[in-house]
């Protein structure tokens, strides 16, 4: 974990990072853009739940990528009660074979409306309910429990967006764009997973052995933007980069430039 001194020496981090203009990822993956700034700013990467740098959780995205980005993996509680179909089980009965040729379920799922598999989101009073349409209930999440995941999961949230271009084939990142928002609002957040601007990822496969190989239940959006909504405070953190230096660093690149910085407000 790098030593920033306090969240302004972090947010000082990301200014020279933005101030660099294009990087080359450090990994051909849609989670290039997350781990090339985790490198840059020193964080070593894990899947521990929980702040990633100086009480804050820090998530980079591509813009206007039109892809969904992974928020954070929550399985339901243990126990049939919570489980009545769940894992081997559902796989089974309702998986198919992937082009791998094992028993797989890799879908995703959003409220009100059965996907090509048969799977929604049922929302009660008190539980969010992965529904199948012939199955019926196949987990249950009490949105007491699950909203005390998220706030544990979202104290308060960095978001950098990156402008992105290929050359030879290597994706690179202009990190460009930061906002920090503070005091989470878990019932706005439950309302975006109602909407539907949140959705669910089922991630499983068997293995040879018949073990079930789960990447985990992920919790995922198509619109960062509208994270917003659930935090009370908004601030931009890149105002202040010298915006004609870094456009003079782009002009320099053999490549094509894309246009830079804070036109998401």
């Amino acid at each position: 974990m790098p030593e920033f001194e306090d969240f302004e020496g972090f947010v000082e981090s990301l200014r020279d990072i933005c101030r660099e203009g294009y990087i080359e990822t450090h990994r051909n993956a849609d989670t290039g853009v997350g781990k090339t700034l985790e490198d840059k700013l020193g964080i070593k990467e894990n899947n521990i739940p929980g702040p990633d740098a100086v009480g804050v959780e820090l998530k980079a995205v591509r813009r206007d990528s039109g892809s969904l980005t992974t928020l954070f993996t929550k399985e339901p509680p243990r126990g049939n009660d919570y489980r009545p179909l769940w894992s081997q089980e559902m796989i089974h009965e309702l998986g198919y074979i992937d082009d791998k040729g094992r028993e797989a379920l890799k879908v995703t799922i959003a409220p009100d409306e059965p996907n090509n598999r048969g799977f929604y989101l049922d929302y009660t009073e008190d539980t969010i309910e992965i529904t199948h349409e012939d199955a019926g209930t196949c987990a249950i999440y009490p949105i007491d429990w699950l909203q005390e995941k998220f706030e544990n999961k979202f104290p308060q949230l960095v978001m950098v967006f990156a402008d992105t271009e290929k050359r030879d084939g290597r994706e690179y990142f202009h990190y460009n764009q930061a906002y920090h928002l503070d005091g989470f609002d878990g019932d706005e957040f439950l309302e975006l997973m109602r909407e539907g601007v949140i959705t669910v990822d089922l991630r499983m496969h068997l293995k040879e052995s018949g073990a079930n190989r789960n990447r985990g239940t992920a919790w995922r959006i198509m619109d960062e933007s509208k994270l917003d909504r659930a935090f009370a405070e908004r601030t931009p953190l890149l105002t202040d980069v010298d915006v004609d230096e870094v456009e003079a660093t782009a002009e320099s690149s053999t490549e094509p430039k894309q246009d830079t910085l804070l036109d998401f407000e």
